[in-house]
């Protein structure tokens, strides 16, 4: 399956979230987090003031000078997506809790999920209904422990390398997102990996995809509706986006 990334958009007065059918369609942002804060992006850096002093707490207590500037810049890009979508100023969104997942206050309807590895973050937007997402750099790690104790069984014997146990835990986690159980929801239902859509043995309601995120990622998108409409953007800091541009994309 290849993931086609399409130049970002942005429309005034939340016509983006107008965009979204409710239940039916997925915006799948992808950010490359050293360009959100890159030198002379005077907008970008402008938008660090539109973070909330628990972001800015948060970040302060990143002890690791590259960690704690993905997490703004991460943060900031939200931010800015998320406005485009309820037709409101970064600093005015207001975020609170449903359970253990992050809610935008007051955006009514509108659904995230942030996730964050390495250089790279991605960001999915819905409406009407949950979506999580989820992306890991795929790196040396012990996968036959790490699958043993997160995958079902027969899961774990189908890891041989890294690249396989990611692509695994980037759909469970998208899932748990969804779920809202955490970690503690290991190891979730059985996956059958395709490449594609992801086979749910016992949750035939649900969309589960692999995304192809780039080179040395692993990526996937869950959501609890069928069928769906994905559409993949990259978030492009520092350029002016007018009413009429726009560009459609997919999941193909």
């Amino acid at each position: 399956m290849t993931t086609q990334w399409f130049s970002a958009w942005k429309q005034p007065s939340g016509a983006l979230g107008e965009r979204l059918r409710p239940g039916r369609d997925v915006h799948v942002w992808r950010i490359a987090l050293a360009r959100v804060l890159a030198p002379g992006s005077a907008e970008a850096y402008g938008l660090l003031g539109a973070l909330s002093e628990d972001e800015l707490r948060r970040a302060a207590a990143i002890t690791v000078d590259e960690e704690r500037a993905r997490f703004l810049a991460a943060h900031v890009a939200l931010r800015d997506i998320l406005a485009s979508y309820t037709g409101t100023s970064p600093s005015a969104l207001r975020f609170t809790r449903d359970g253990d997942r992050p809610a935008l206050a007051g955006a009514a309807g509108i659904e995230f999920s942030l996730s964050r590895s390495g250089a790279l973050a991605l960001v999915a937007v819905a409406a009407g209904v949950r979506v999580g997402v989820d992306v890991e750099e795929v790196r040396e790690v012990d996968h036959d422990g790490l699958a043993a104790r997160t995958l079902r069984p027969e899961e774990a014997a189908a890891v041989r390398e890294p690249l396989t146990f990611f692509r695994y835990w980037t759909c469970k986690e998208a899932y748990l997102k969804v779920d809202g159980t955490g970690l503690a929801g290991l190891p979730g239902p059985s996956f059958t990996l395709t490449g594609g859509d992801v086979e749910l043995d016992d949750r035939p309601e649900w969309t589960i995809t692999e995304l192809d995120a780039g080179a040395g990622n692993a990526a996937a998108l869950a959501v609890p509706a069928r069928p769906v409409t994905v559409r993949a953007f990259d978030w492009l800091p520092g350029r002016q986006r007018t009413a009429g541009e726009h560009r459609k994309g997919g999941v193909k």
